[in-house]
């Protein structure tokens, strides 16, 4: 065989594998409910996004990690509606040789954060667009449009029924606990990352596995050490923001058996690094 036609049949052939995974990927089944039924001007409300990912297969993180396809979730916001931030719960690690992967699997409920202004009026239509990578031997691209139309009324508003199910998935938010404190340090070729007035977290002897929140930058796994008041890890100069530098900025979740939760709520982590 020329060597000048074994890229064009390498080239062939991965072009084949992504056409028959695309063929063969399953559909995510996507949702979207309000807190409220209707929105009152001038007060905040939330929107839960429910994706259920068919068994056997996984979507990205907003980190993927070292491969994959991040998930993503943009609105677009009508005039009188601001925010759109959203919460995304803690992933899990999935290994593939040398890659490890940051994942989803199962339902996955995400949570998004907006404001009525003042003096609205009318119907608020809500518009999102949601992308991930489906994945089991390689990652498909999917899309999905996410709508929304919540009347503004005055008074306080209820709260739908679908709500109460969707708030169940907040305690796999990472949570920012007032009164913590964060303190990262170089510390040879590493980061030690220090976490004080924590009323829960990851204990003393065990392990925890820090997510990074950019793109394309690995999970680390470390133990836990017990310090006065809290807890420290070490971590590698990898973990360390390149896009922010001098911030460590991730998500640390304490050591569980896959599929179930941790025994403490994962811990949002924004920790300024000195030179």
């Amino acid at each position: 065989m020329s060597p000048l036609r074994t890229p064009s049949l390498a080239l062939a052939w991965a072009v084949a594998l992504a056409a028959a995974a695309r063929a063969q990927a399953p559909e995510v089944v996507v949702s979207a409910v309000s807190e409220y039924a209707s929105v009152r001007a001038g007060a905040p409300f939330r929107v839960a996004v429910r994706m259920q990912v068919p068994t056997g297969w996984h979507i990205g993180w907003i980190n993927p990690g070292s491969s994959g396809l991040g998930t993503t979730l943009a609105w677009h916001l009508p005039a009188g509606v601001s925010g759109g931030a959203t919460d995304w719960p803690f992933p899990e690690t999935e290994e593939a040789g040398a890659d490890v992967s940051n994942v989803y699997r199962g339902a996955v409920v995400l949570f998004s954060n907006f404001t009525a202004e003042p003096g609205i009026t009318g119907t608020i239509e809500l518009s999102g667009e949601l992308s991930w990578g489906m994945c089991r031997v390689v990652c498909v691209q999917q899309h999905r449009t996410v709508t929304l139309d919540l009347p503004v009324a005055r008074g306080m508003p209820s709260r739908t029924p679908a709500w109460a199910e969707a708030e169940a998935a907040t305690r796999l938010l990472p949570m920012r606990e007032r009164g913590a404190a964060f303190e990262a340090a170089r510390q040879d070729d590493g980061v030690r990352l220090a976490i004080t007035g924590l009323k829960a977290g990851p204990a003393p002897g065990s392990w925890a596995t820090f997510f990074p929140l950019e793109p394309g930058k690995r999970s680390v796994v470390a133990p836990v050490r017990a310090i006065a008041g809290g807890i420290a890890l070490v971590l590698p100069l990898s973990a360390v923001s390149d896009s922010s530098p001098g911030r460590l900025n991730g998500v640390l979740v304490a050591a569980h058996a896959a599929g179930t939760p941790p025994p403490v709520r994962a811990i949002a982590v924004d920790a300024p690094l000195p030179h």
